[in-house]
């Protein structure tokens, strides 16, 4: 990295004695030795990106990772929420029971002090107090059937106990399952999140790495134009000579990575277009004393999804966010499409499976496309010209980009229409 940057500090110093004085219009070769440390530079700059957009697809999978368990949170919690709801209806019910034998053992107590009062000999008066054979029979039938009552309120009793018992035994196992449950989802977020943490941590240094040498490389990157900028900044270039610089700017374009490099070269081919333009209606004014214009074509409108998306750029990443305070990937075009009256799942992996498959080739705007490698972890809205809009990941926010490097890089790939 050191030897790299030495040479990048010479190749500065050198290309500022070279471009320090006057540039002749006609443009000249670029030095071999800045060449060679652009290459140089840009190769270094491939490997951390390859890093960082390797790293991006292993977040990607930690997010989708997180989100299911996000989702079975939420589920569980549900579960919870139903079940005390249940708990609740049982504890009244419990105590409706409790009221109910609480007045039947009042009642028993009642029927056997009664008994008591009474003693044996009472019940042996009863039956010998009989007037006839009948009537003795019947007493003594009389007193086996209130035995017999008493027998089956004390076996009701009994019953209404173990069923008691059974309700809260139940009861207990239910919350216990759901402690247990709870426990688990947990600690597979605070692992994923840990995992999450960590990648979190190299990325961040990768991208600061990252930074540094982008900045060299945009510097030396721009001295490669010096040339053509200052054909197209001279008043006095010919034609050919604006439609020469274009052409190298346009060359130039082809093997430059940085985008500071880039939009640099794209802000001198469009100045040197429009002088070019300039001076073509100047010519035709000139020429002749009519108006000279140009009719343009008005922009396909997009679609209202495309339209409803691009209203939340720059709204944030967050985990699990399904609205605007904060997206992730499925949840930004869960909410999308729900704004349009089309319900789809909340996961990655889900939404994929909805509506009818199409290629990336064949994508329209509107359409949602998905990415992964084992399994799908990213969806994005295909916004036409090869470009999609999506919510990337933690650190970032709601953002239209090429979809080329999702292509090149995912296992899985393709588009749904809904």
């Amino acid at each position: 990295m050191k030897n790299i940057k030495l040479k990048v500090i010479a190749a500065v110093i050198a290309s500022s004695t070279i471009f320090g004085v006057t540039i002749p219009v006609n443009a000249t070769p670029v030095s071999s030795d800045l060449e060679q440390n652009v290459q140089i530079q840009q190769e270094e700059y491939k490997e951390i990106e390859n890093k960082i957009n390797t790293l991006h697809m292993e977040i990607s999978v930690i997010l989708d990772e997180i989100t299911d368990i996000m989702v079975k949170i939420e589920d569980n919690d549900a579960k919870i929420t139903e079940v005390e709801a249940k708990k609740a209806e049982t504890e009244a019910r419990i105590r409706e029971t409790e009221s109910d034998l609480h007045m039947k053992i009042e009642e028993y107590g009642e029927r056997l002090r009664a008994m008591y009062k009474q003693g044996n000999s009472g019940m042996i008066s009863a039956i010998l107090g009989a007037e006839s054979l009948a009537d003795f029979i019947a007493r003594a039938e009389a007193i086996i059937q209130f035995a017999k009552i008493d027998r089956q309120l004390l076996d009701e009793i009994e019953e209404m106990k173990a069923a008691l018992e059974n309700e809260k035994s139940a009861l207990q196992q239910n919350i216990d399952d759901l402690q247990v449950l709870k426990a688990a989802n947990e600690k597979d977020m605070a692992e994923a999140e840990l995992k999450k943490s960590e990648a979190d941590e190299k990325l961040a240094q990768l991208e600061e790495e990252e930074r540094k040498v982008a900045g060299d490389l945009s510097n030396l990157e721009t001295m490669l134009i010096s040339t053509s900028k200052s054909i197209v900044d001279d008043s006095s270039s010919s034609d050919d000579q604006l439609n020469a610089a274009i052409t190298e700017l346009r060359n130039i374009r082809s093997r430059i990575i940085t985008d500071k490099a880039d939009e640099e070269v794209v802000r001198y081919i469009e100045k040197a277009k429009a002088i070019l333009k300039e001076r073509k209606l100047a010519r035709e004014r000139a020429q002749a004393s009519s108006n000279a214009g140009y009719t343009g074509s008005a922009s396909v409108s997009s679609s209202a999804i495309v339209n409803k998306a691009y209203q939340y750029l720059g709204v944030r990443y967050v985990w699990g966010g399904t609205t605007p305070s904060g997206f992730d990937c499925s949840g930004f075009i869960q909410y999308v499409y729900r704004s349009q009256g089309v319900s789809l799942p909340r996961t990655s992996r889900a939404q994929a499976t909805s509506g009818k498959y199409v290629s990336i080739a064949n994508a329209q705007p509107g359409d949602i496309l998905y990415f992964g490698q084992s399994s799908v972890t990213h969806v994005g809205i295909y916004i036409g010209n090869g470009k999609m809009i999506h919510s990337p990941r933690p650190g970032k926010s709601v953002e239209i980009v090429s979809i080329s490097w999702h292509v090149n890089n995912y296992r899985i790939k393709g588009a749904r229409r809904i």
